[in-house]
């Protein structure tokens, strides 16, 4: 072999070689970000979960406080510990890394925060906490029997704080998110990246095979059996676009024969479906595509270089881990996150049409002796059937969301009297109070319901959920199993 031709072929295989290290460089940080965000949506999932373990701490206490028998008092106390505990070690997480409960109950490892905004808001978070956690310390070794004086000092530390810790969990969540954001986007910019130098390297490939075909009938095979070992989809077309060739894989990709796909019209095979496109296979079934298009080269016609990759198991599982990130998994409901979007999404409509808008906080009767009872799988067949019936209870345009536990938010919008909310809590009264077959055992519980209204309780998300949620309080005293109004707890 001459001098010459080493170096033609050097010219040649060092751009196939670049693609392919381009190619599966970009294909290894596909992997990559499908793993960064199951992390992330696991850290969010649980960062919002802090908020509400804050707010749960505040209402065992409260409960201890008002309960009456010493099974109230020992429910109470055990409630209370298991949020102290659950808060406790997710916060260490995120500063130290550590294993703590995901929200189905599972262990789940935690990785430390490396941001400089995450580490500054989960120290600060931390230092609260410290000083919170302090005067909750007499409560956790007293135990139900623990003393009013140590009771009544912890109760007055949570609500002193409990606000600036919900505001500390509530920047930690947004910065998380944030954070995700950049760091996916800059990941795809990175594999775009990648993509469109493989793409450069593959034409400069093809330019220089194509130059040669008129002068050797034997580049025509070379360049063939370059773009078959190509495993990304490849398709020539002129200016009137028709396919002129194809690779393997591409002819498989559309379920075709070798060469089938010559001829046929790039609008035959492609089509466009609001901000992406699809593949149209042979027997009508599409897949999502991702193309890249460079012009090779123009003589008396022009040449278009298409590679067409099939994305669709990767926007599925982008699609899932997005609804994971913002639905709660054991019931499909909303979760906090997704909750106070919609809430302040809701919050404005209502101002701008002047309608009324109701924030119901439920809380079940009786479930924690369902769970006790009869374990935590019938528990949970348990509280999916419940958030089924909630959903019946409620329209389209309302939200039904499930904090954790058993504590359940509905945002009732486009209101034009309270009498309507008051209907739809006294239409879940009666579907809760309805028997439920649960590991064909028969099973009643009951739900006490607290409700604020906009405008007259507050005009703000949050304060709206702890208006209702004091409300929920007050039915529980009452004697549970029982709908108030924010506005009769003044």
């Amino acid at each position: 072999m001459t001098e010459k031709m080493r170096g033609k072929l050097r010219a040649i295989f060092i751009p196939v070689i670049l693609f392919i290290v381009f190619d599966m460089v970009a294909l290894g940080l596909n992997f990559w970000i499908s793993a960064k965000l199951e992390k992330s949506a696991e850290a969010i999932n649980l960062s919002g979960r802090q908020r509400m373990l804050s707010q749960r701490m505040t209402k065992s206490l409260l409960m201890l406080h008002v309960a009456l028998t010493d099974a109230e008092k020992h429910n109470a106390f055990n409630e209370f510990a298991n949020a102290v505990s659950l808060f406790n070690k997710t916060l260490n997480g995120f500063l130290y890394g550590g294993i703590t409960t995901s929200g189905d109950g599972k262990p789940v490892y935690l990785f430390a925060t490396d941001a400089p905004n995450t580490q500054l808001i989960a120290g600060s978070a931390s230092q609260l906490w410290a000083l919170i956690h302090k005067r909750l310390l007499p409560v956790e070794i007293g135990g139900a029997g623990v003393g009013v004086e140590a009771l009544q000092s912890a109760l007055a530390t949570l609500l002193m704080h409990n606000t600036q810790l919900l505001g500390l969990m509530n920047d930690l969540t947004t910065a998380l998110e944030l954070n995700a954001t950049k760091e996916v986007f800059y990941l795809r910019s990175l594999q775009t990246s990648l993509l469109l130098l493989a793409l450069l390297n593959f034409a400069l490939v093809c330019k220089r095979l194509l130059a040669q075909i008129k002068q050797s009938q034997g580049n025509v095979q070379a360049l063939r059996n370059i773009i078959d070992s190509i495993e990304t989809g490849i398709v020539l077309y002129g200016q009137d676009d028709c396919v002129r060739s194809a690779n393997k894989t591409a002819n498989q990709l559309f379920g075709y024969s070798e060469q089938a796909l010559v001829g046929k019209s790039l609008g035959q095979l492609i089509v466009a479906d609001n901000t992406r496109m699809l593949g149209v296979r042979r027997d009508n079934s599409t897949f999502v595509a991702k193309m890249n298009t460079q012009t090779l080269f123009e003589f008396n016609d022009q040449i278009t270089m298409c590679t067409i990759t099939d994305v669709s198991e990767q926007e599925r599982k982008e699609k899932r881990l997005m609804y994971l990130a913002f639905h709660d998994q054991l019931t499909g409901l909303p979760n906090r996150g997704l909750l106070m979007e919609r809430l302040r999404q809701d919050l404005l409509r209502a101002k701008r049409d002047s309608t009324f808008l109701a924030v119901l906080f439920l809380d079940l009767d009786g479930f924690k002796d369902v769970n006790d009872d009869m374990g935590h799988d019938a528990g949970d067949e348990l509280l999916q059937a419940v958030a089924r019936r909630f959903e019946h209870c409620c329209r389209e345009v309302d939200t039904v969301a499930r904090l954790g536990g058993d504590e359940f938010v509905f945002v009732l919008t486009s209101l034009h009297s309270v009498l309507a909310a008051r209907q739809v809590a006294q239409n879940v009264l009666k579907a809760i109070g309805q028997a439920f077959l649960i590991h064909n055992e028969t099973v009643k519980i009951g739900v006490s319901i607290g409700i604020a209204m906009y405008p007259s309780d507050h005009s703000e998300a949050e304060l709206l959920i702890k208006c209702a949620d004091d409300a929920m309080y007050m039915a529980k005293q009452r004697g549970k199993n029982q709908l108030v109004f924010t506005s009769e707890c003044r």
